[in-house]
């Protein structure tokens, strides 16, 4: 269990940090008319000064510390009391904050909840800013539902809010004002704090929607959302440059898709706010999807007809395929094997562009097949793997951390182990857009995981080679930064042929898991040559060939796996 500050800190230090809180006094118990310390730093009234309080006490204990070691008399004194200024400073901001925002959720009537990111930048608390303040908050996370019709967030099918919308993103927008705060203070030092603290500060807009319809239309229309709200925040006094925004589509749900009740809390917007760059970086990489609300798709039969394409094909990179600039280094895809032509253009991924990437119908996936890809459907490809059983179908990624609990993908005996995960025939791809600058409109990151970033990976399997071109992955969440080239070069024999036309060439959807055993690549293959879907795992440390990997696939009227193992070609 980690250890409070306060377990460090000498007697006499604590008893002057203890000063400085009296000096504050401590608020009243209601009930009982006398000082309370639960009142004081532990109040159920949104309107009181807990943050305030925990801030000048954290504030004066660190000031403190680092005072002390300076002088160990003056230095006491004077860091304490510049530690508690700027711990109360920034608790007050959090105390007015959500104060205010109690008074705008009673008065517009909208599901409004506040939780704080802890120092590992993971969400924290049930929607009560102190549950987190006591675990070292970096930030917060507001989430405002959309309760949809004329009390929604934007009209039907469209980005423009609503006209109650406009009034409650306005007075939300006021309350994360610290120019109008710095104003409106008459200390000149505390005015300063607050331009110091916005100058810092990172906003991030974030658009969800629930799973139903085409994947990346709701991924599009929630990225248009969450700029539309980014810009409106901007016409009302908050710095364009330290604003992003995300459509995050269906990939982050909070509840079940199966019930309305839980489409209704998936349909939301949020808004981030970190301290500074660095703990933004923090939050981004701790994020993961609670996987166990992902609905599965249709799992193959042990003797399943030839494996057609889903009905429902979606884009999804936790597989949230995030764009970045599309400047990943040009390689072949193999040697001797004719690389892709200048008239047929390899789509990135989907934030960067939508109209090519997949879509969640049957009729939009057509749309697709016809511009993303150049595919062969071709006859059934025999790789020489053994019938479909989900136990050697398993490539084994270790432990995802989904929140507060661990699931293990070692076995399906795991009651907690989401279905998603147990095979990639479980699966479907999910569409998300990047993270974005409002004032670039560029992705926030383009740093890569090691050997992730536009590498060849290839294998030879049972005598066919199969070609994974441009594979490329960003470090910040294990986000797909652009749509591979998936080949398949059947009886592959170089000395007889230098230049094959490959027999299977198709640009997947792909969706990544980080686990504890390395990176899970998902690609879905939709029944080209009887192929339906491959895992790759790659090592977290960028080794040149993959740790373990399997493929899916129908020969003869049956499902089958085989190994899957691509090395990086050199």
């Amino acid at each position: 269990m980690r250890k409070s500050l306060t377990h460090f800190i000498k007697p006499k230090i604590a008893v002057a940090v203890a000063c400085t809180i009296m000096v504050n006094g401590c608020a009243i118990d209601p009930k009982t008319g006398q000082p309370s310390f639960n009142e004081t730093f532990n109040s159920s009234d949104p309107c009181a000064n807990n943050a305030r309080n925990i801030g000048i006490l954290a504030g004066g204990v660190l000031g403190a510390v680092v005072g002390h070691k300076v002088d160990k008399k003056a230095g006491l004194l004077v860091g304490t009391g510049v530690g508690a200024l700027i711990g109360g400073l920034v608790g007050n901001e959090m105390d007015r904050r959500k104060c205010e925002l109690s008074k705008v959720a009673k008065q517009y009537n909208i599901d409004l909840k506040v939780q704080a990111v802890d120092s590992q930048g993971m969400i924290t608390g049930d929607g009560e800013y102190i549950d987190s303040v006591k675990g070292d908050p970096i930030g917060s996370v507001l989430t405002i539902a959309d309760k949809g019709g004329d009390r929604g967030h934007f009209q039907h099918n469209s980005d423009r809010l609503t006209n109650v919308a406009k009034e409650y993103f306005a007075a939300i927008a006021q309350t994360y004002n610290l120019k109008k705060q710095s104003d409106a203070s008459q200390d000149k030092a505390t005015k300063d704090e607050y331009l110091k603290l916005g100058a810092k500060r990172k906003l991030l807009l974030v658009g969800h929607t629930d799973d139903t319809g085409a994947t990346q239309v709701n991924a599009d229309l929630s990225e248009r959302r969450a700029k539309a709200v980014a810009k409106y925040l901007t016409d009302l006094g908050i710095p364009k440059e330290s604003i992003y925004f995300q459509g995050a589509g269906e990939s982050y749900p909070i509840a079940t898709n199966n019930t309305d009740e839980g489409r209704m809390r998936n349909r939301r917007v949020e808004l981030v706010e970190m301290a500074d760059e660095k703990n933004f970086k923090k939050f981004l990489d701790a994020r993961t999807p609670k996987y166990e609300y992902y609905r599965t798709a249709e799992a193959p039969s042990p003797k399943a007809q030839s494996i057609s394409k889903p009905s429902t094909p979606s884009t999804r990179p936790v597989a949230r395929a995030k764009s970045v600039p599309n400047d990943s280094p040009v390689k072949n895809d193999f040697p001797n094997i004719a690389k892709r032509t200048a008239d047929a253009p390899r789509p990135v991924a989907a934030a960067e562009s939508p109209k090519v990437q997949q879509a969640g119908t049957a009729k939009a996936a057509t749309k697709v097949a016809t511009a993303a890809t150049v595919s062969r459907k071709g006859t059934e490809i025999d790789f020489g793997g053994v019938p479909f059983n989900q136990a050697v179908a398993v490539a084994d990624v270790g432990k995802i951390e989904s929140k507060r609990q661990w699931i293990s993908l070692i076995s399906t005996a795991h009651a907690t182990e989401p279905a998603v995960l147990r095979d990639c025939s479980l699966d479907r791809p999910r569409a998300a857009g990047a993270v974005k600058s409002l004032s670039t409109n560029k992705p926030y990151t383009n740093d890569y995981m090691d050997g992730l970033h536009g590498k060849t990976w290839t294998d030879n399997v049972n005598g066919h080679q199969i070609v994974l071109n441009k594979v490329s992955v960003l470090r910040s969440d294990a986000t797909v930064s652009q749509l591979p080239d998936f080949k398949v070069y059947k009886n592959y024999n170089p000395s007889a042929n230098r230049n094959p036309r490959p027999d299977v060439e198709t640009i997947p959807q792909v969706n990544t898991y980080r686990g504890s055993n390395g990176l899970l690549y998902r690609v879905f293959l939709e029944g080209n040559a009887g192929l339906n879907c491959a895992d790759i795992l790659f090592n977290n440390s960028g080794v040149a060939a993959a740790k373990a990997g399997k493929i899916l696939y129908a020969s003869n009227g049956q499902t089958y796996v085989a190994d899957f193992k691509p090395a990086i070609h050199k």
